[in-house]
């Protein structure tokens, strides 16, 4: 295969095609590692995954939508989740909303739990009050709705009444509609405490109307935050005042609940209410410094009196609140689980009055457990370390917060829409280490009008910068390429941090970032020459080879510092190198870091008249519910092993993972699985001497000698059990469900 693939390349490079023979250069791919999973799912309509994760029992949760359930094998457990009230989606496409539940191994699907079709679009997120890969808490989900705005058609939030390992959901303790435009709608910015608290953000971006942010209690039921700044009052009038508990109109018992309303007009949030507060001075985190205690005092003269709102400007830097766009826009929220921390992710629409230049300026903000905003960052200098005052056009957004546990560190995807003179902060112009760098230092290239995409990771304690890498992939065509990178791993590709190459649009996933447990940084993104890595499933061609690229999905794995990608693979449709034409037709949106790879899931995008857009993608060790071909749009499933992005700590301590399963199906079978009373064992080996079953947590239930292939499992609960067979020298096994 290596040797077709070189005379292809060698071909191309001279521009060579035989006489009636079209030379179509398919990607390069191998699958490095055997057990690599890729694959289709779904039926003749619309399909899509969105969400994945693993639950401490070693199973995964898959979650989006599906125009019909019929792929599924009807023998498969179903639930349909029932709920009290109403969820607003008159406008929707009658799909189905549903989780999966898949086994350890993702070969079998164990249950499906969905909503009756047409009550939501879709699953789109899943989260849990417990901090990653620790056991498993309560299941919070937010589905997707179509209506109107008197209807508040956008998001709902619901908690579940079981998460799967401690029962089969089938029903909402809870459910929040949220009406949900713009940022809001997209990216659905929310998150959950360890006490299944829940922060959200309503309304539509960068508008007229409204945005703003609340807190559920664990009930589903808006809170009040005793340190946020507004408050409605149980007669339906609003105080502007911090804290909640010296509200002079009846103190906090008078309060129905907080938030914080994201709109300048009549109103004074996010900005300093005193001189004192306004002029102050405070380090960026960075080296150099910036004017005023909140985030939004950039575009004001002066500070905000909560009794009388003036909205004068422009600030000390040059900008001033954009006059069309009142609302500003909020995009991200994460929880540290371990104190309840809450980090908001926006940008504020501006406008830069010397240049006559509309723009967005970023804001990552840390507030306490009671309200207390603790620091904010521009994630670029407002002041130099040398005194400058800077502006940062055009525009810059927060696409993706997450918490590195480990190195106690907030985690950030920005994005930035052109190169400009003050941008996010460079990887190796970092005051915490100087000596440190990222993989791809900064933004290159003479492309302006191009969206780019940016990580970098600041201390949860006072918002100082330690690390960071731009995420900007190759235009095609660019020349001013670099020397090879000097890591083997990279294949050769040229360090970015060399020549001055031209990047084009590169977009990391909005809301879906994850960090393993040793503080690697997974993303999806969409690039197009993508750097892809020598251990990759699926490789982008090198510019020197002369093949074109194509726009493509792709999954990364960064280390800890940024340094360089560990492991980064296309997921794409193989496409002609020469004509471009079969790539640019998938969508990915959901990763999970396991304690051998990734998961990803997403979508093959298809035309109106339902046919796949493009070439299929190079399939893989398809699974049996799964299938070789996409069918109209078609979900994807993605698992990615590398033996360098192998980590033990990303699994679960109790999970029976760790007892070895024999690796081929026909060496052992369970059926039925799931099960209910009992299961027959069908062997390719000798029989065994005896076999045990244990329980998730590998305690053992069940210890008999062998006396033949079926064994009755009736006293044993609904749950994922292990069925170990004992030989003189060895043990093997297989997993199997219970489920009445």
């Amino acid at each position: 295969m290596l040797y077709n693939i070189f005379m292809i390349q060698i071909l191309q490079i001279l521009g060579i095609r035989a006489a009636g023979i079209s030379i179509m250069f398919l990607m390069v791919h191998f699958c490095y590692a055997q057990n690599d999973i890729v694959c289709y799912a779904g039926s003749s309509g619309k399909d899509c995954f969105y969400d994945v994760a693993q639950l401490s029992d070693g199973t995964f949760l898959v979650c989006g939508y599906s125009e019909s359930l019929d792929w599924i094998n009807p023998d498969i457990p179903r639930t349909q989740l029932e709920f009290s009230g109403t969820i607003p989606n008159s406008l929707g496409t009658n799909q189905y909303g549903f989780i999966l539940q898949l086994s350890p191994n993702l070969q079998d699907i164990l249950h499906v739990v969905h909503f009756a079709q047409g009550v939501i679009e879709d699953i789109r997120f899943m989260k849990f009050t417990s901090l990653p890969y620790q056991e498993t808490g309560d299941l919070i989900i937010s589905c997707n709705t179509s209506d109107s705005y008197d209807n508040d058609g956008g998001y709902v939030i619901a908690r579940l009444n079981a998460n799967f390992v401690n029962g089969i959901p089938d029903a909402l303790v809870w459910q929040k509609v949220v009406w949900a435009e713009s940022y809001a709608k997209e990216m659905h910015p929310w998150d959950v405490t360890s006490s299944g608290e829940v922060y959200y953000v309503s309304g539509a971006a960068h508008g007229y109307d409204w945005s703003a942010l609340y807190l559920l209690d664990a009930e589903g039921n808006r809170k009040v935050v005793e340190n946020w700044r507004t408050h409605w009052l149980n007669n339906g009038s609003e105080w502007h005042g911090s804290p909640a508990s010296t509200n002079p109109l009846g103190g906090i018992e008078a309060i129905n609940y907080s938030g914080i309303a994201l709109k300048i007009w009549n109103r004074c949030e996010l900005r300093s209410w005193t001189e004192e507060e306004y002029e102050a001075i405070f380090p960026d985190g960075n080296g150099g410094t910036k004017k005023g205690t909140w985030p939004a005092d950039i575009l004001f003269s002066g500070p905000c009196d909560p009794h009388n709102p003036t909205a004068e400007g422009p600030g000390y830097t040059g900008y001033t609140a954009e006059a069309c766009c009142p609302v500003w826009g909020a995009s991200n929220i994460v929880v540290d689980r371990r104190n309840g921390d809450m980090y908001l992710g926006m940008n504020f629409k501006s406008y830069f009055n010397p240049l006559n230049s509309p723009d967005f300026e970023p804001a990552v903000i840390k507030f306490d457990n009671t309200g207390r905003m603790i620091w904010w960052s521009r994630l670029y200098h407002e002041i130099t370390p040398e005194g400058n005052i800077m502006e940062s056009l055009p525009d810059q957004y927060v696409d993706a917060l997450a918490i590195d546990y480990t190195n106690d560190l907030l985690v950030i995807a920005g994005r930035t829409h052109g190169n400009n003179v003050e941008n996010f902060w460079e990887g190796n112009t970092i005051d915490f280490d100087p000596n440190t760098f990222g993989f791809q230092n900064r933004f290159t290239g003479s492309n302006g009008n191009i969206h780019e995409s940016w990580l970098g990771k600041l201390k949860l304690t006072e918002g100082t910068l330690i690390g960071s890498t731009y995420v900007a992939e190759l235009a095609e065509g660019t020349e001013g390429l670099g020397i090879p990178h000097a890591d083997p791993n990279l294949d050769g590709w040229p360090d970015p941090n060399t020549g001055w190459p031209d990047v084009n649009t590169t977009r990391i996933a909005k809301n879906n970032l994850k960090v393993s447990s040793n503080g690697d940084v997974c993303v999806l993104g969409v690039g197009r020459r993508t750097i892809t890595t020598a251990n990759a499933y699926q490789k982008m061609v090198k510019p020197y080879y002369g093949g074109k690229s194509c726009w493509n999905s792709f999954a990364r794995v960064y280390d800890s510092q940024f340094h360089v990608p560990k492991y980064s693979s296309l997921i794409v449709g193989n496409w002609d190198t020469i004509t471009q034409q079969g790539g640019d037709n998938t969508e990915m949106f959901g990763i999970y870091k396991t304690s051998q790879g990734v998961v990803c899931v997403g979508r093959q995008t298809a035309d109106s008249n339902g046919t796949p857009v493009g070439n299929d993608i190079p399939v893989s060790n398809v699974t049996p519910w799964g299938s070789l071909n996409p069918n109209n749009e078609s979900s994807i499933l993605v698992y990615y092993k590398a033996s360098n992005i192998e980590n033990s700590s990303d699994q679960f301590s109790d999970q029976i993972n760790q007892i070895d399963i024999i690796p081929s199906e026909n060496e052992c079978a369970i059926y039925p699985n799931p099960a209910n009373n009992f299961i027959e064992v069908k062997l390719k080996l000798q029989n065994p001497i005896s076999y045990k079953i244990l329980d998730i947590h590998s305690k053992e239930v069940k210890n008999v000698k062998w006396n033949g292939a079926v064994i009755d499992i009736h006293e044993l609960s609904n749950g994922v059990y292990f069925l170990q067979l004992l030989y003189n020298s060895e043990k093997i096994g297989k997993r199997f469900v219970v489920n009445r």
